[in-house]
């Protein structure tokens, strides 16, 4: 495997609540395919196995999980699927799970859960990966909070998963947080029409015009990322003046301070101080 690039698609797969065996044969087929392709992650929409549908909730471990790590095993291709995960004591959650050859998994819990009787995640999804990078996850409207992808970014993030389901589009905001960040982003849709792959430069690489038996395929490499204005300008923070952004509320809590002329009879006027007799610069 080359440690500079890797090929990562989106699959434009459409899912209907329940039935979780098909969906699982059928992202297992999908696999097959990518193969095939050269790709070596490929990623499915939210909720792609068996919906939103709540009663049919499975554990992480439990049979729909493992029959995706099963396909990844002997296609060699590593995949990203979502659907609703039930804890051991109860608890229901939008989840994403990445399983890789060789077993390993990776999970993340939607953080702002909107529909009922789902809880939110408590902590970000970053890890590293056999493809020489660390990759992110946020899934759904977690992606409309611009805090949530620059603390992905800043948590390492070179290459973002964001998978969603049949929603308002999100093409043109997903390219703005690309190109703020400095880093990929793979937006899983069911619509072969809104799935897509973005560059840290917040430029399309692929979309579904590019689309070979409903796969949207992109070589990444972060080397790009890192050399991209979005890096720099996460280089260029200044976190000492961010704290407000910490604190609960939408009222901004500093006085705002402005710099003042002390000689009598002037006037602060942009970058000037005008006197009644003489300006000075």
């Amino acid at each position: 495997m080359d440690a500079t690039s890797f090929r990562v698609a989106v699959m434009a797969f459409e899912s209907q609540p329940g039935d979780a065996v098909r969906h699982c044969a059928l992202v297992a087929a999908e696999l097959s395919g990518a193969a095939r392709l050269g790709v070596q992650l490929a990623l499915f929409p939210q909720a792609c196995i068996g919906g939103h549908d709540t009663a049919r909730a499975e554990a992480f471990d439990g049979p729909s999980i493992d029959a995706i790590a099963a396909a990844v095993e002997q296609t060699g291709v590593a995949a990203g699927v979502g659907w609703i995960e039930r804890t051991g004591d109860g608890r229901l959650y939008d989840s994403y799970a990445v399983c890789f050859p060789g077993g390993a998994r990776v999970r993340h819990r939607k953080l702002h859960s909107t529909q009922r009787g789902l809880h939110g995640g408590n902590r970000f999804t970053v890890f590293d990966t056999p493809f020489g990078m660390r990759i992110g996850i946020l899934i759904g409207d977690d992606n409309d909070v611009v805090e949530n992808v620059r603390m992905t970014a800043l948590m390492g993030a070179t290459l973002l998963i964001a998978p969603m389901s049949r929603a308002a589009s999100r093409r043109a905001t997903l390219a703005a947080r690309a190109a703020d960040n400095g880093m990929y982003i793979a937006y899983a849709h069911p619509s072969s029409d809104e799935a897509m792959i973005v560059g840290p430069d917040g430029r399309v690489l692929a979309r579904h015009a590019t689309a070979q038996d409903g796969l949207i395929g992109a070589q990444v490499k972060p080397a790009l990322a890192e050399a991209s204005a979005g890096r720099r300008a996460l280089a260029a923070r200044r976190p000492d003046l961010y704290e407000p952004l910490a604190r609960q509320g939408n009222v901004y809590p500093l006085a705002i301070d402005t710099e003042r002329a002390q000689a009598r009879g002037a006037l602060a006027l942009s970058f000037a101080i005008v006197g009644r007799n003489r300006v000075m610069g």
